[in-house]
């Protein structure tokens, strides 16, 4: 037993922790983890979402959204969310990342400056409007070193920290879905490895060296909905029963499955892209990339894992399991969910660590914009657990305030009182 861990981790252990919060354009999850050791789930929990909610990732109709929130945050199993505090996964598909190398000599507002030009010049975004960061690693070109750049809208980010608010949580980070998938499945070992995200809006392959630390990132606007899509239109009937149809039979070759046919197709583009994207990744990083991990919901399909490895000829890998966390109440049984909570798995592992170290846009917002609740709103704390209400009272600055003007007034009288008593008892033995 490595005994300097274990006293590590004992002199860790967060109380004051946040859960993860994944809103997608078809579904929100949430997950509240600890950490004793490992990482176990406390509480979970997962809604879909209607059409006209959440569309590419922006918040369309807040009001409906924020019902399906409350609702979710009541009922999560087995027990309510015990914290307001949250970290929020970002919308893959509103964010923007791109990795390039720079001079190893450039350092602090001189790279800065350097990153800002550079994505000012020749890339699709106007980095006003958005709030970006960037990381830096060595390159084995030791005359260089590598960026990578992200940036997200600033109404997109403004709007998921405002929606959260509303409802009474404080957003403690910003994540990057990629950065937050690799913390749950990837492993340190001597291999490159390619997540390869299939969701409901978009594809997102992102690129991961032996460090697991991100080398490149790109997204493919196809995924599971155009597959929904498409079976719809050619079968003329009605979205649910679409959506139904591409999950009961997949890829499944056979006489009986007509849907295969219909979206190959889509699956065939996602995956010339992927092919695309891998040879440039080898060619210029010099590294052959072994793993291919597939995550998402699109990633349950009935054989797109065999699908896929037919058309890739690399070895694909089933994400079915996350490493150091327990895991049973989701893994266990018929069916294994853990696709669907991968991402917001890594968020709650972030929120239970309490280190928000990775790299977190909400520090580039403005402090107007962020967690702007001031007023104590007991009403829309009503769906979190008991201790969170003291939590967020005692988190509000006015109560905080008023709590300690009246602990100072209950001392002070106590102290006169005693002075009194003294004084009253010297009286009587003269």
């Amino acid at each position: 037993m490595n005994f300097k861990k274990v006293l590590k981790d004992a002199l860790t252990i967060k109380f004051d922790k946040a859960f993860g919060l994944d809103i997608g354009d078809r579904s929100i999850e949430i997950i509240e983890l600890e950490k004793v050791f490992r990482f176990s789930v406390v509480t979970y929990g997962r809604t879909e979402l209607n059409e006209g909610i959440v569309e590419n990732g922006k918040i369309i109709d807040q009001k409906a959204l924020a019902e399906k929130l409350k609702k979710l945050l009541k009922e999560a199993k087995p027990k309510k969310v015990s914290t307001n505090k949250v970290i929020v996964s970002l919308p893959e598909s509103q964010v923007f990342v791109e990795c390039f190398p720079v001079d190893i000599k450039l350092k602090s507002s001189v790279l800065a400056r350097a990153v800002s030009d550079k994505v000012s010049l020749s890339m699709p975004i106007n980095i006003n409007k958005t709030y970006w960061d960037f990381t830096e690693k060595p390159l084995p070109d030791k005359t260089k070193k590598l960026i990578m750049f992200v940036s997200v809208p600033k109404d997109v980010a403004n709007s998921y920290v405002k929606f959260c608010n509303s409802i009474g949580l404080e957003v403690v980070s910003l994540c990057l879905e990629s950065l937050s998938l690799a913390r749950t499945i990837l492993k340190s070992s001597p291999k490159q490895s390619l997540i390869m995200d299939i969701g409901s809006g978009s594809t997102n392959l992102s690129f991961f060296d032996s460090n697991d630390k991100i080398n490149m990132s790109v997204i493919i606007p196809v995924a599971g909905e155009e597959m929904t899509q498409v079976v719809k239109t050619v079968l003329k009937i009605e979205r649910a029963e679409a959506e139904s149809l591409k999950v009961k039979f997949g890829f499944k070759e056979g006489k009986d499955n007509t849907v295969r046919a219909i979206i190959l197709p889509i699956l065939e583009d996602i995956l010339q892209e992927t092919k695309q994207a891998l040879t440039y990744y080898e060619e210029t990083f010099k590294q052959k990339l072994e793993d291919i991990y597939l995550i998402g919901g699109s990633s349950l399909l009935p054989m797109i894992g065999e699908t896929v490895k037919a058309s890739l000829k690399k070895e694909v890998l089933p994400a079915v399991s996350a490493h150091n966390i327990n895991l049973k109440s989701l893994t266990s049984g018929k069916n294994n969910f853990f696709p669907l909570f991968a991402n917001v798995i890594g968020l709650g592992m972030l929120g239970a660590s309490g280190e928000f170290s990775d790299l977190n846009l909400l520090k580039k917002m403005p402090k107007a914009e962020v967690n702007s609740v001031n007023k104590l709103n007991l009403f829309n704390m009503g769906y979190l657990s008991k201790v969170n209400v003291i939590r967020t009272i005692l988190n509000n600055k006015f109560v905080l305030f008023v709590l300690i003007i009246l602990i100072l007034v209950i001392f002070a009288v106590l102290f006169q009182q005693a002075q009194d008593y003294g004084f009253a008892s010297v009286s009587s033995s003269l």
